[in-house]
């Protein structure tokens, strides 16, 4: 008797560490940003870096909400809205007082439509951009002097390669 009990002690505890699962840890790529290179519009072949760039979001609170970067940058990742088919950034090129500068603002639009893909348990969905077209809006004194996307329909899946190139 006292064997078989131990025996059916040992088959629960098997049993019981059988039905557990495992830890998940998401390993895999998240929604994708925005890819943007700064390209010189003089050499299009050449990147030319922005400072003091401001970006801020249509609809956004919180990050994103004059982010400031300060350092000098050939490339941003912005966030898309997943709440909308429609992104809408403004780039401020900051101005300096002591050269006189004021700053110059900037408009780009990002249409686009959603597909939310599952992952898995732990990661969830990944939501990727499809038919994306950007655009800027052009006035008397933009900073940014062209817009060019990486393929027509641009495709938004990974954050492996620019999307957009901006020329100034």
């Amino acid at each position: 008797m006292k064997n078989n009990l131990k025996l059916l002690l040992i088959l629960l505890t098997f049993l019981t560490q059988l039905s557990c699962e495992r830890d998940e840890i998401c390993l895999e790529d998240i929604t994708p940003k925005l890819i943007i290179r700064f390209y010189n519009e003089n050499i299009p072949n050449e990147f030319k870096s922005v400072a003091l760039l401001k970006v801020n979001i249509e609809g956004i609170d919180g990050d994103y909400s004059n982010e400031t970067i300060t350092a000098l940058t050939d490339s941003i990742a912005i966030p898309l809205q997943v709440t909308d088919n429609k992104t809408r950034f403004i780039l401020t090129l900051q101005g300096n007082s002591n050269q006189g500068t004021e700053d110059n603002i900037d408009t780009i639009s990002v249409i686009y439509t959603q597909q939310d893909i599952f992952i898995s348990r732990a990661c969830g969905y990944k939501t990727v951009f499809n038919e994306a077209n950007a655009s800027f809006v052009e006035d008397d004194d933009n900073w940014i002097k062209g817009l060019e996307t990486k393929k027509d329909p641009l495709q938004i899946i990974d954050e492996n390669a620019a999307h957009v190139k901006i020329y100034h």
